[in-house]
């Protein structure tokens, strides 16, 4: 009997989150709404960050927050995504490194973009504003991918919003023939109604050339389907590949593939402290449940359990950077 832990591969938007805690007029000066999520450009990125100093950061972004969950089933993770070779990369390659997940694509030419960072600036108030630049991350290139994919990969998760980068497409097919070519069946999340809105008629195209799992939450399926009520929403999923799954935050989520619909409860959490990142364990729970060659609806209360460990702390993941979010500025 073989002993050989399945495989996950990861292909997303490499990001570092920096918790800082600054006073309130930090986000006046720099032209951000309290409370708010911004994206902004390499100039406004490196104010902030001079301004702010190093804060407490971690490891980020949607799918490497899947791929990293990983760690918590005991399952292998390799994550394709792009960092410069800055300190912010390095963080990022350590803390990836020390979760046993592999993340070989070289770093980012010196162009000065840096290493994407999602800055969490906490107030006294106790109120988080998130600052996003993606920096390198849209730097990943085909080239990476053909150097880099494993070839022993169970099932290849793709990140929607990879689609939004110069190269996107172009990097999501090739990741997609190489993991198809090896054997490995196709992941995708949406990754949100806006990504979807941007780039549907690439992602349908792609949902019915390659996708073999669809999972997302009711929104972002959704947004493909036309319409974003949670049944209709997983009945169009499940006429266009062979697995899906679709959350419904603390309605839980619906799952199918050929045996049947199912419904699964969200699991149980004393208070819910925040929902950032509980949709990326879901699929990690959910993806490493089918690797495993659980039932669906198996795997899709693994996806739930997974899920309920990231609710009761702030932030996708646990550690100094979900624990510093929730200190207030003194």
């Amino acid at each position: 009997m073989s002993d050989r832990k399945p495989h996950i591969i990861g292909v997303g938007n490499a990001l570092v989150d920096v918790v800082a805690a600054v006073d309130a007029d930090v986000i006046a000066r720099h032209g951000l709404t309290s409370g708010g999520m911004h994206l902004v450009d390499a100039d406004a990125a490196h104010a902030l960050f001079e301004e702010v100093g190093p804060g407490v950061r971690q490891s980020g972004g949607s799918v490497a927050n899947s791929i990293a969950h990983l760690a918590d089933l005991g399952l292998r993770g390799t994550y394709l995504g792009k960092v410069a070779g800055d300190e912010l990369g390095r963080t990022f390659r350590e803390e990836m490194g020390g979760m046993g997940i592999t993340a070989p694509v070289p770093d980012a030419a010196e162009t000065g973009t840096g290493t994407g960072r999602c800055v969490v600036l906490v107030t006294p108030d106790g109120q988080r504003t998130m600052s996003t630049y993606l920096g390198a991350a849209v730097t990943l290139a085909p080239s990476d991918i053909e150097a880099s994919m494993p070839d022993d990969g169970d099932i290849l998760f793709i990140e929607g919003y990879v689609w939004d980068a110069p190269h996107g497409a172009a990097v999501i097919e090739c990741a997609a023939q190489m993991a198809k070519a090896n054997g490995a069946r196709i992941a995708l999340t949406p990754s949100d109604p806006g990504c979807v809105e941007r780039n549907r008629e690439v992602m349908l195209g792609f949902i019915r050339r390659h996708a073999d799992i669809l999972i997302g939450n009711h929104l972002e399926i959704g947004a493909l389907a036309g319409q974003d009520d949670t049944e209709y929403a997983l009945e169009w999923a499940i006429g266009e590949v062979a697995v899906a799954a679709v959350t419904e935050s603390e309605k839980g989520s619906l799952v199918a593939d050929a045996s049947g619909r199912y419904r699964v409860p969200a699991a149980p959490i004393a208070r819910v402290v925040d929902t950032t990142g509980a949709g990326d364990a879901y699929a990690s729970g959910f993806l490493g449940g089918l690797s495993l060659g659980r039932s669906v609806e198996e795997a899709g209360r693994m996806g739930a359990d997974l899920a309920a460990t990231v609710l009761g702390h702030y932030g996708a993941r646990d550690g100094a950077a979900a624990r510093a979010i929730a200190i207030p500025a003194a």
